[in-house]
């Protein structure tokens, strides 16, 4: 929110304010009061309205910058399921290293599927190993 709004917000809840206090403060013979009690009193309430827009603000701000994610309960203990890599290939294509339990598959990923190319040992693979020549 930029600053002119968040001032035209201000002067609106300021002026909003002092209409209500014109419409309170009508003089009543029955109990005459100090003159400066219902300043006091609606400057108390203009400030508490004042910080509760601010706390708001804040609060709006904060969700949309992080997400409402932060609201959700993250589970006990360590996770099992980690992509430990991933690389694109373009046209939202990938290739994803996922390991879970300690078993690592490689996937390949496209919009609309996921398909299992093949498992992958956990130290170097001999699969794509060059083979020795005997001599």
């Amino acid at each position: 929110m930029t600053a002119r709004r968040t001032g035209t917000l201000a002067a609106f809840l300021f002026l909003a304010q002092q209409a209500a206090w014109g419409q309170a403060s009508s003089p009543s013979s029955a109990s005459p009061s100090p003159i400066g009690a219902h300043s006091a009193d609606g400057m108390l309430q203009l400030f508490v309205y004042f910080v509760l827009v601010v706390g708001l603000l804040v609060a709006g701000l904060y969700f949309t910058r992080s997400g409402f994610n932060s609201l959700h309960r993250r589970g006990k203990g360590e996770r099992k399921l980690v992509i430990s890599e991933a690389r694109t290939l373009g046209n939202r294509q990938f290739l994803v290293v996922a390991e879970y339990e300690n078993r690592k598959m490689l996937l390949g990923v496209c919009p609309g599927r996921i398909d299992y190319l093949s498992t992958l040992s956990g130290g170097g693979d001999e699969t794509f190993a060059i083979p020795e020549k005997p001599e």
